[in-house]
């Protein structure tokens, strides 16, 4: 570190089990770049006080997690147009006091993808939850170009209002599913990608699903969890069995997280298959993921 070396972090309340500060060092030594990350403990009464010292000590730019995703949008300068849409961002970019407010996690789901990409076009969606992780995914599915999505919420009226919003984004048959009403067996059968977008599968939900009836699951299904912890989830587990192609969302926690550096850079920041792998492995081991 030196007077020139740029300060990056992120802010939320709590923080102290967040995973970026490892992440994004290990991205600024590999990239070598002048910067160091950090984490602050914010609470929502000083948030506005906490951007304000964005720009008073020229900190290049910060990672917003939970509760200020929402609430940060109305201190910045400037929105990027996906901030507009879903009406929150995960960062912040200091342009010489100037800030400008970013959401990476569309950008990280599609880029999590890989070849998987090529499954989306034209393809019918259900995708379980409505939150904010939700909002994103179905951003990126508009980009992806799906043909139809099927949200299933247990709050429907959440799900209700997704629908209206993927509509917006470009998703002419978006619908809100009415789960005790809805044929759920059917439309899982037909709909070859199923996503959760819930905390289902999480401690200490970890041995919960979301989906009723695996057994119409077959080879044809591609399942994604955006759950990262534990690596395969009961949602996955079952799926995989069935022989269905499964992903967690570790990588999407990666790629959203490159792509901040790459919005406070300027640079197109990439990663070889081999420090992919590397720090796959390095995320698992401070997860406590088994290979």
């Amino acid at each position: 570190m030196n007077a020139s070396t740029i300060l990056y972090a992120v802010i939320g309340d709590p923080i102290q089990h967040s995973l970026s500060p490892a992440m994004q060092n290990w991205f600024i030594e590999q990239f070598r770049l002048n910067a160091v990350y950090a984490a602050f403990h914010v609470r929502s009464e000083d948030l506005r006080a906490c951007i304000d010292g964005m720009r008073a000590m020229g900190i290049g730019g910060i990672n917003v997690t939970v509760p200020h995703k929402e609430a940060v949008v109305a201190w910045a300068d400037e929105l990027a147009d996906d901030v507009r849409l879903l009406g929150a961002a995960n960062t912040l970019k200091n342009s010489d006091g100037h800030i400008s407010a970013h959401v990476t996690d569309p950008h990280g789901f599609e880029e999590s993808l890989g070849g998987h990409a090529d499954r989306f076009k034209g393809a019918s969606v259900l995708l379980y939850g409505a939150g904010g992780a939700a909002r994103s995914v179905a951003y990126a599915l508009a980009k992806l170009g799906v043909r139809q999505l099927l949200i299933a919420e247990v709050a429907v009226q959440k799900a209700f209002e997704l629908a209206e919003l993927a509509k917006s984004f470009g998703i002419k048959n978006a619908a809100a599913l009415q789960k005790p009403l809805a044929p759920m067996k059917t439309i899982l059968a037909n709909a070859h990608i199923v996503i959760n977008a819930t905390p289902v599968g999480m401690h200490p939900w970890h041995e919960k699903t979301v989906v009723d009836y695996p057994d119409v699951i077959t080879v044809d299904h591609f399942f994604y969890d955006l759950v990262y912890n534990p690596g395969k989830t009961r949602f996955l587990r079952e799926a995989e069995e069935r022989g269905a192609t499964v992903q967690n969302g570790l990588d999407m926690l990666i790629f959203q997280g490159l792509h901040s550096l790459r919005l406070w850079t300027e640079q197109e920041l990439r990663l070889s298959t081999g420090q992919f792998n590397d720090l796959r492995s390095f995320m698992k081991k401070l997860l406590g993921i088994d290979e």
